[in-house]
């Protein structure tokens, strides 16, 4: 039984390893304060880890519970698997003191990866010589070779929050980064399953949509659906979706917005989130978000289902997708948005340990429709690594996009890096260049093309074994571009600097100058805008603290004008369960001489965004939660013409109550509330329940 309380007779029998950690925090390289017990074990079916951690006097630890995945300044044990053994890539399963799971996987390409998630059991318990921790992880979530004996890397590490201290096992690098290579072996695995069995997860979901005038039952919507992960091997694995429920339990946060480009959304949706490393293509090109998104009336996009073929062989390395969209309809007769099929596909060869090779492919099929013609959109792309004596890396990048009504000539770009990497000092450089025809959009991030642009960056920092200062940094920069006809779009300096200290308060400031630049996409024909200073600093407190903050302000260039950020965050944690975040934002852009689009003239123009987000959060117990989370925003955009200013007024509030009521099961019950502007305020009624077999 996994209830943290070590007193089973197969641990007895079991001897155990650890003993003195490593820190690398607060100082590096030597014991840490208190020693550290792991036994670890398996059967058919599981791996098995204990885990004791010593502690004379455990009224000093520190307790916050938070929703599962969400990192909180307390105690932690950490296990490190590197199932292949290629030094490069590894499983990490982590428990706090108050039995919250923490899971992700670290990839030599795409570096942490927080999305994966995986069912396995935990818990922990405090006594008074210490904490115990007890993990039991399915051999069905991990990935492995098809060899009757094998060696897995392995580490362990451990959090004393109260102290400050981390450390592991097997020493790593300084700054606490985790270097694979450094993990010792696990011997004596011998014949591990061989196959993983099939995970099913259907769902049912109801929604319940109304405003003041009308009745609960105006709108009503039901779905169900099925999730699906079908191995093939014990290296690789179908997901599959059908009818899935992207309804968005947690809404996307307002933004004002006066950039040329829409803003970038987080990726919330379970079927996109696991594996990003491998669909991750350069430049922006795949963007998960583009699928499924929002349709020009409001309606969020269908989506009718997807398959996503994950898996490993050798040191290669392979990922494809596959997603149909439904259409969307106004009224009855009017298409919105037709059906389109989307595909993505990757080939990542790993050679050795920071060296390797990937081939990535997007493909959008938009079928004609009411009329409309056949449209498609495709890209490729093609990247590298090399690691020259440990610290010399060299990276390339190169990506092709062709499209329906696109030319087939300066449709290309690329990028070349080259970096050296110490555990104290980092210098890059880096040259790109883009063509005018590059155009991702289908599948990808647009953010300009057409620009030659160069980089070097170099960061240098400091550890102090003091009793105050932690560690100190110092970044300097250059950076310049042009355009196609050889205009100027951007070039200055930069420079950061910041320290933090042994009781975690953080420090950042920055300051730049730009010269003067060419806007391209600032009216028909483009304008010259002079340059000028920017700066800004950050600063945070200490988070084990029942009071915490942080604050940010900046100064930015703006066009011929400049724009004012401030922003900040309070935290505050009244017992170990209950915690609210309130974060108050503002953003004045003073007059600028700006092209408008509806009166075609130029224009001065000024906005003001104001933004209010609140967050209370009850853990019942680990596996329950009551949320209330909400923000009121505010944007105006004032124009010499007046019928072209607009202002726009936002507020709206959800509370979720969210409970796994068996592992990999889940309840979601929420009701929210969205008012805009004059409009009636609408609310919501969801409900979905997911069942793991």
């Amino acid at each position: 039984m996994i209830d943290g309380v070590i007193n089973d007779l197969c641990w007895q029998n079991t001897p155990s390893v650890g003993g003195e950690f490593t820190a690398f925090r607060p100082r590096t390289d030597v014991p840490m304060s208190l020693p550290t017990d792991i036994r670890i074990s398996y059967d058919e079916e599981f791996v098995y880890v204990c885990a004791f951690m010593h502690d004379p006097d455990p009224s000093r630890i520190v307790h916050q519970v938070g929703a599962r995945d969400n990192d909180q300044p307390v105690d932690k044990f950490y296990i490190y698997l590197d199932t292949f053994n290629d030094n490069a890539n590894c499983f990490v399963f982590v428990v706090t003191v108050d039995g919250v799971q923490l899971d992700y996987r670290i990839t030599e390409v795409g570096g942490y990866d927080m999305n994966w998630d995986a069912v396995w059991s935990s818990a922990a318990a405090v006594s008074d010589s210490g904490w115990t921790a007890e993990l039991a992880i399915p051999f069905s979530v991990l990935r492995y070779s098809s060899d009757q004996e094998q060696t897995w890397g392995v580490n362990f590490g451990r959090t004393i929050s109260y102290s400050n201290e981390g450390g592991y096992l097997c020493r790593m690098k300084q700054r606490g980064d985790v270097d694979v290579s450094c993990f010792a072996d696990l011997t004596g695995l011998y014949n591990l399953p061989s196959r993983h069995r099939v995970e099913v997860r259907p769902f049912v979901a109801g929604r319940l949509q109304f405003s003041t005038k009308e009745t609960v039952l105006s709108h009503p919507w039901g779905s169900a659906g099925v999730d699906l992960k079908v191995p093939f091997t014990m290296q690789s694995v179908l997901d599959v979706t059908v009818f899935p429920d992207f309804g968005q339990i947690e809404s996307d946060a307002d933004q004002g917005n006066i950039s040329h480009w829409a803003p970038w959304l987080r990726e919330k949706r379970p079927f996109f989130m696991e594996g990003t490393e491998i669909f991750e293509m350069p430049f922006n090109m795949f963007y998960s978000r583009n699928i499924g998104s929002v349709a020009m009336n409001g309606e969020l996009i269908p989506i009718l289902g997807g398959a996503k073929v994950t898996g490993t062989s050798g040191k290669l390395r392979y990922g494809f997708l596959e997603v149909v969209t439904d259409r969307v309809w106004e009224g009855d007769t009017v298409l919105v948005e037709p059906s389109a099929s989307y595909g993505a596909g990757s080939l990542l060869e790993e050679f050795s340990p920071g060296n390797w090779m990937k081939v990535s492919m997007t493909s959008v099929d938009v079928p004609g429709q009411e009329g409309e013609d056949y449209v498609f959109g495709r890209s490729a792309s093609f990247s590298g690594m090399t690691t020259v004596r440990e610290y010399f890396e060299f990276k390339g990048k190169l990506g092709l996009t062709w499209n329906r009504f696109q030319e087939q000539s300066e449709n290309a770009a690329f990028k070349v890096e080259a970096g050296y990497n110490r555990e104290y000092f980092d210098m890059s450089l880096s040259a790109r260049k883009s063509g005018d025809n590059f155009n991702p959009s289908f599948m990808g991030y647009m953010q300009g093309n057409g620009v030659t642009s160069y980089s070097f960056d170099t960061d240098i920092s400091r550890d102090f074994e003091s009793g105050f200062i932690d560690g100190v940094w110092l970044g300097l920069g250059s950076s310049y571009s042009m355009d196609s006809s050889h205009r100027n779009t951007g070039s200055g300096v930069n420079m950061w600097f910041g320290g933090s200290t042994v009781s975690r308060y953080h420090m950042n400031c920055w300051v730049s100058y730009n010269d003067r630049s060419f806007d391209r996409y600032e009216g028909p024909d483009g304008r010259w805008y002079n340059g000028g200073f920017s700066g800004g600093v950050s600063l945070s407190t200490d988070f084990r603290k029942p009071v915490a903050g942080w604050a940010n302000a900046s100064r930015s260039i703006y066009l011929d004008s400049w724009t004012r950020r401030f922003s900040t965050g309070l935290m505050i944690k009244p017992t170990p369960v209950l915690s609210f975040d309130i974060g108050p934002s503002m953003r004045i852009q003073r007059p600028a001489t700006s092209f408008n689009w509806s009166e075609q003239i130029w224009e001065h123009t000024f906005s003001d965004w104001k933004s209010l987000s609140i967050t209370a959060s009850y853990m019942v117990t680990p596996l329950m939660r009551i949320r209330l989370n909400g923000q009121m925003s505010r944007f105006e955009r004032v124009w010499d013409t007046e019928s072209s200013s607009s202002l726009s007024d936002n507020i709206w509030a959800n509370l979720l109550y969210s409970w796994e009521y068996l592992p990999g099961s889940w309840f979601h019950f929420l009701i929210g509330e969205v008012s805009e502007d004059e409009e009636d305020p609408e609310f919501t009624v969801y409900a979905k329940v997911s069942r793991f077999f």
